[in-house]
């Protein structure tokens, strides 16, 4: 069972977007903001457009993004998150994506 709930609406990636920290790695980009009062679990947002290839390819880096994140926010305090995936995660191991993203989302 995932630790986290999924950001629905377009209103909230467009303030995560607009309002949250932005870390850029090779692969991703990570907005991180603090949780509402009323999250009772982190809230994540996974972004993987067409740029990163046809279907096949952005569901296995939505995978791997949600498999990742499972484990880093199992330690971690609640927030808010949206991950976009850039073009080089297609091809990157998980390996890469997982340096990747502990990368953005810092010490615990």
């Amino acid at each position: 069972m995932r630790c986290f709930a999924s950001l629905r609406r377009r209103a909230d990636f467009a303030r995560l977007r607009q309002r949250g920290r932005r870390v850029a790695t090779e692969t991703l980009t990570v907005y991180r903001a603090d949780a509402q009062p009323g999250d009772a679990s982190s809230l994540v947002g996974i972004a993987v457009g067409t740029p990163i290839g046809k279907a096949v390819v952005r569901n296995k880096v939505r995978r791997r993004l949600v498999s990742i994140l499972d484990d880093a926010l199992a330690q971690r305090r609640s927030m808010r998150l949206l991950v976009v995936a850039r073009p080089a995660a297609a091809a990157a191991a998980f390996g890469s994506l997982r340096a990747d993203l502990y990368r953005a989302l810092g010490p615990a």
